[in-house]
């Protein structure tokens, strides 16, 4: 035997400590961290795992081989080069692999709200601690075991970690229902604008705007009592959860959750067995369906005339890995380079290629396209059939992207003012439109918010997910004023049921209520972050709705 085939038999032999740790620092990364992130959160997005996995598998792919490349030029240049490499990778994938598994509880939400860093600087000295420890135990290996022993050690390590990851990501696979078909639909919006001119019944939910904000901005801008004149502002209201997903089902149903159940038995319920949904079907009322985010399936789809379901293609697989990899750098990266991995659903979402659509037009949430597609389509007059419409907008949910003409700006100089000023200018433009196309007279139009909005985190947390008070606006069929009345009537969104009935009977805003002015109730209010929400802590409202000091915890929690 030569020497030459000696020393390829030993350099492949050294070779495969970086092949291995190559391979662990590829499938932490580009296998196991997005496929863990999908099955803990396969609801919030519309793709499939196959794509995701096709996408992974990609970039697995090439970092694998960029870093097999770069060992085996490390071994080429030296020995102990090589080892320092090995070194490295280790401490990498150790360091890693606890970042994105065991440091994420203090993560910024990525819920659009610009994130102030300044304020999350225990992370960068926990980030410092890590990497510090860890690096003193890698470079303790390396300088007591022997060569071969350290050398060793890194691939068994760096194999023995990989293969409990794969362990757990087919785990989690198989245990997620991640591989189930998913179902999607489109929200046709054809008839988005065109009423009947029979009977119309529209909720409109303009997102997170709070009644504090726009009481306050009616001392700045009368132009709004003037705008909603044949309205009356139910100012002392009370919602009923702090965030969307659990609020709009209860305003559509009536019915509490309390996490004793999977939300998707209860949304499929809640459907089937709402009240408003009962009595418009009992009376003829042709329904459609605007809200992106509330749960579906078919039968569900067939409730609305304007829900079809279709198929969702990938536009580009190149142009998908980048926000991927900024979703798994956010929660795997260094501090400083989370800074770097901001990431927005937009990206992904505007990378649908949607299927055999049935309708010209689609429903987009974003204020400012519906704007759009309201001023250059208005509002007609057609349909014969009573007409009910849900339509749920983004409102003044961060991201705070317009200023208050509605004109679209950067995140950063955005505030929930101005943004509340555009959203109230868009909600009173709809009322313009709908005045002038003969339909308004008869028409019940509902302009209010799923929850309101407390601001930024205070101190203790507890400030951000309260948002007790939500905007209710009411315009019952025919009901004109000289200008706005502003009621203070106790009302909960436990009420709206029954508002909603009576309206339906012809009743003026004021008779929605048995409420009055003066009366005392204690109302009803379950307080939870999107950020966990297994776990629900009870309030009651014992004075004014702004009041945060007369809002009691009962003591009761509804956990999962």
């Amino acid at each position: 035997m030569s020497k030459n085939t000696v020393r390829k038999k030993i350099t492949g032999r050294q070779l495969m400590p970086g092949i291995f740790i190559s391979l662990a620092i590829s499938f932490l990364l580009f296998l196991y961290a997005p496929i863990d992130l999908y099955c803990a959160n396969t609801a919030e997005f519309w793709f499939d795992f196959s794509t995701l996995l096709i996408t992974a598998l990609g970039m697995f792919a090439a970092c694998f081989a960029v870093l097999a490349v770069l060992y085996l030029i490390a071994m080429l240049i030296h020995p102990y080069v090589y080892r320092i490499a090995l070194a490295g990778g280790l401490t990498l994938f150790i360091c890693t692999y606890i970042q994105g598994n065991f440091m994420i509880d203090k993560l910024p939400p990525l819920d659009g709200t610009t994130i102030k860093w300044e304020n999350y600087t225990i992370l960068r000295t926990e980030d410092l601690i890590l990497w510090s420890v860890a690096l003193l135990i890698v470079v303790l290996m390396y300088v007591f075991l022997k060569k071969d022993l350290f050398s060793r050690t890194v691939m068994y390590l760096s194999g023995g970690l990989t293969l409990m990851l794969l362990i757990t990501a087919v785990s989690v696979v198989f245990t997620s229902g991640a591989l189930q078909e998913r179902a999607r639909y489109q929200l046709g919006g054809d008839n988005e604008f065109v009423m009947s001119d029979e009977q119309n019944f529209i909720i409109l939910v303009l997102d997170t705007v709070d009644s504090r904000t726009f009481a306050e901005l009616l001392e700045t801008h009368p132009e709004y009592a003037a705008e909603f004149q044949d309205f009356t502002y139910f100012e002392n209201t009370v919602g009923a959860y702090s965030c969307t997903e659990r609020a709009v089902p209860y305003i559509l149903s009536g019915e509490w959750y309390e996490n004793d159940e999977p939300f998707e038995d209860y949304m499929r319920r809640m459907y089937r067995e709402s009240p408003l949904f009962r009595t418009l079907q009992e009376r003829g009322y042709r329904m459609e369906f605007y809200d992106e985010e509330l749960y579906l399936d078919d039968e569900i789809a067939q409730m609305f005339s304007n829900v079809y379901r279709v198929d969702y293609e990938l536009s580009s697989y190149v142009r998908f890995a980048k926000p991927l990899l900024k979703l798994v750098g956010f929660r795997y990266a260094p501090f400083e380079l989370k800074k770097k991995c901001i990431f927005k659903m937009a990206a992904i979402d505007e990378l649908v290629k949607v299927e055999n659509a049935q309708e010209k037009y689609s429903f987009s949430q974003q204020d400012h396209i519906f704007k759009s597609q309201l001023d250059q389509r208005g509002i007609s007059e057609q349909d014969t059939q009573a007409k009910f419409q849900f339509i749920h907008l983004n409102g003044a949910h961060v991201p705070f992207i317009y200023d208050e003409n509605m004109n679209i700006i950067d995140e950063e100089e955005g505030t929930y003012e101005q943004t509340m000023l555009a959203v109230l200018s868009g909600a009173g433009n709809y009322v313009e439109k709908l005045r002038g196309s003969g339909a308004y007279d008869n028409t019940v139009l509902i302009i209010m918010a799923d929850h309101g909005y407390n601001g930024s985190l205070d101190e203790s947390g507890e400030e951000a997910w309260m948002r007790q008070c939500p905007l209710l606006l009411i315009k019952g069929m025919g009901e004109t004023h000289d200008t706005m009345q502003i009621s203070q009537a106790p009302i909960s969104f436990e009420d709206l049921q029954e508002a909603y009935t009576r309206l339906l009977d012809g009743k003026q805003s004021t008779a929605a209520f048995d409420w009055k002015e003066g009366d005392v109730r204690e109302r009803r209010f379950l307080k939870y972050s999107f950020l966990d929400e297994d776990h629900m802590q009870e309030y009651v409202q014992t004075g004014y709705a702004f009041d945060r000091n007369t809002m009691k915890a009962t003591g009761r929690e509804y956990n999962r």
